[in-house]
């Protein structure tokens, strides 16, 4: 009989096959083997020998078959016999009982299903018939005709019924074709909102274009426009930082993104400052409004991001000006210029800085802060010169970044005008001083331009050569000079020239130069190496003019009574008796009220006893000077002299 299971017959009394006892693999094989007594230890050659040499005498007796004889032979059909015998020998006979008596009740389940079923089909055709064999639970549960197998003729579905169908399939229709049109609609007004946002934003965007500005994509963002207001040659913290997204808003106007720039507008501020009083200030701009055209807002951030960097390069270079008085504080920077005179430079939001009125060093500050933007722009084209201009091999081109020249030469500048009013006060004093004296002194001042004509410019440039403008940025970046020739006699005269320097110090030296053949050069040789400062000057000029006077009036003198010489001093500033030490004119160059004067004094014994008697030519209106001149005086103390 076949084996019991889902697919087999109802009913089955052959027990189930079990499996092979033959070892499946080489490891149950050698498992075996040690599970016998001795395993492989027993196993010894002339064992195997007899085996073998048993094995042949049976195969050629022909009273057992060879192991390795093909499978289609009935050898092996005789093998699963004896197997089958030998597992129904060992097998328990209550065990096969139950077994037997387990698939006799499946069996009989099955059928009694299989009639509960096939009653119940024919209990829709034959209810009394099909009765008899349902059981009496599957009739509680279901009750009879409830399943059938018949196709009936008869339709349930009514004309009514169909017209109710047909209307309800209409107003559906009618429904979903509303919303249709209404989704249409809806989409159309969408579409005439995004035409006219876009045209728009493009209008916009075109506008920026024609204006000047490169318009790009944005690096992170393929899917934006950006436009870029920075500068290429600009400190590589700020290069990055000068490109905006242009984003589109609702209603399609661009929203420029300037989230890197800090999201407010800055501008750089100077203020000049006199004895610790606000003098003057750089003005600010109006700030820009939201609803500005996107050109202005533009051209707001590209202030905005210049203004960070001049910050920026300001503080870098302030670090290497602290020898002249150029601090940090806090959020600014201050430079003292004098005793009386600081600047400050400090970067504000438009809104944050209140409006100054009118005050008298506005011009000053502005001054300042326009020489502050310039250089910074002259900084970009010296970078891009550097950049693009052909070089030696060996010189690299990445130098790192240097530090900009900013506040260095107008540093300079203003020290260089100080000096020149400084020293201009000085010689004019000391000629007016003269003059008063009856003198014929006077000087001259003369000032390097600070950049050539235009006709010059227009004539002398070649294609290759820079401009006026970066010409005049270049000459404030050199030495500044300036003249002043004084004339202290038709045939005594100097020139001083003071020169300042930028770099490697920042100061003034102050040359004396002489023409050819100048008395002074023997009477009163200048420093060739300059003087650093101008009270250096003033030593210098106070003792030339009183040696000059000297060699100037010696000659003139009347003459002395017979034995006697009128004799120069050692230090060349007085006139003495050769013979007598009992009289002496000296010339002084003196200060009176910060102002310088010329100051005869005689000094002679009277009655033994030294007296002494000053004139004195003062530039100071406030001084009192003398009428008569210093020739009258000078003839008029030695003719004294000579009647005693």
């Amino acid at each position: 009989m076949a084996a019991s299971g889902d697919d087999g017959p109802p009913l089955s009394l052959r027990p189930h096959p079990v499996a092979d006892r033959k070892p499946k693999n080489l490891a149950e094989f050698i498992a075996r083997v040690n599970a016998q007594p001795g395993g492989f230890r027993a196993v010894t050659e002339a064992k195997l020998r007899e085996e073998i040499r048993a094995r042949e005498e049976s195969a050629r007796s022909g009273d057992a078959h060879d192991e390795d004889v093909d499978m289609s032979d009935g050898g092996d059909d005789e093998d699963e016999d004896e197997d089958e015998d030998e597992d129904d020998e060992d097998k328990d006979p209550n065990e096969a009982r139950m077994e037997v008596l387990r698939n006799i009740d499946i069996a009989g389940n099955t059928a009694l299903l299989t009639l509960d079923f096939l009653s119940l089909l024919l209990s829709k055709q034959n209810p009394t018939q099909a009765g008899v064999t349902l059981s009496q639970g599957l009739r509680e549960m279901v009750g009879i005709g409830t399943m059938g197998a018949d196709k009936l003729d008869d339709s349930n579905v009514t004309s009514a019924k169909v017209k109710d169908q047909e209307e309800v399939a209409v107003g559906w229709t009618l429904m979903e074709i509303n919303k249709t049109r209404d989704a249409a609609d809806a989409a159309s007004s969408f579409l005439q909102r995004e035409i006219a946002a876009e045209g728009k934003y493009w209008e916009e965007i075109v506008a920026v274009q024609k204006s000047g500005w490169s318009i790009s994509k944005v690096p992170q963002e393929r899917h934006s426009l950006g436009v870029r207001f920075g500068f290429s040659e600009a400190a590589q913290e700020f290069r990055s930082n000068g490109l905006a997204p242009m984003r589109r808003g609702v209603d399609g106007a661009v929203q420029l993104d300037c989230g890197r720039l800090g999201g407010v507008s800055e501008r750089l501020v100077v203020t000049y400052a006199k004895d610790g009083k606000v003098t003057g200030r750089s003005a600010l701009p109006a700030q820009t409004t939201d609803d500005a055209p996107l050109e202005a807002r533009v051209l707001e951030a590209r202030n905005t991001i210049f203004s960070q960097e001049l910050w920026h390069e300001l503080t870098r270079e302030a670090r290497t000006l602290a020898a002249y008085d150029v601090k940090p504080h806090g959020s600014s920077l201050t430079c003292v210029l004098d005793e009386t005179s600081t600047i400050t430079v400090e970067l504000v939001p438009l809104s944050s800085q209140p409006s100054e009125a009118s005050l008298p060093d506005n011009d000053t500050a502005e001054t300042i802060s326009l020489a502050l933007h310039i250089l910074l722009s002259y900084a970009h084209r010296q970078n891009e010169l550097m950049r693009t201009r052909p070089m030696a091999p060996h010189i690299p081109r990445n130098r790192g970044q240097s530090t900009c020249a900013l506040l260095r030469p107008i540093i300079a500048r203003l020290m260089h005008m100080r000096n020149i009013r400084a020293c201009t006060q000085h010689i004019g004093g000391l000629v007016q001083s003269l003059q008063k004296a009856g003198m014929p002194a006077r000087f001259t001042l003369r000032t390097s331009p600070a950049a050539p004509s235009d006709a010059d410019a227009a004539s002398g440039r070649g294609p290759n050569q820079p401009s006026a403008s970066q010409t005049m940025i270049r000459n404030m970046l050199q030495p500044i000079d300036f003249l002043t020739t004084v004339t202290l006699f038709p045939d005594i005269s100097l020139t001083v020239r003071g020169r300042t320097f930028l770099f490697p110090v920042t100061a003034t030296y102050f040359h004396v130069l002489l023409p050819p053949g100048s008395p002074l050069a023997s009477i009163c040789q200048p420093y060739k190496d300059g003087y650093p400062d101008l009270k250096a000057l003033a030593d210098y000029l106070r003792t030339a003019t009183a040696r000059a006077l000297t060699e100037h009036f010696l000659p003139k003198l009347p003459m002395p009574p017979p034995g006697s010489e009128w004799i120069n001093s050692i230090r060349g500033t007085s006139i003495r008796d050769f013979e007598k030490e009992d009289f002496e004119l000296r010339f002084d160059i003196v200060d009176v009220n910060a102002a310088p004067s010329l100051r005869v004094t005689s000094t002679s014994l009277v009655d033994g006893r030294p007296s002494n008697k000053d004139w004195t030519w003062s530039s100071d209106p406030a001084a009192v000077s003398e009428t008569a001149g210093v020739q009258d005086v000078v003839l008029r103390v030695f003719n004294e002299v000579l009647s005693q």
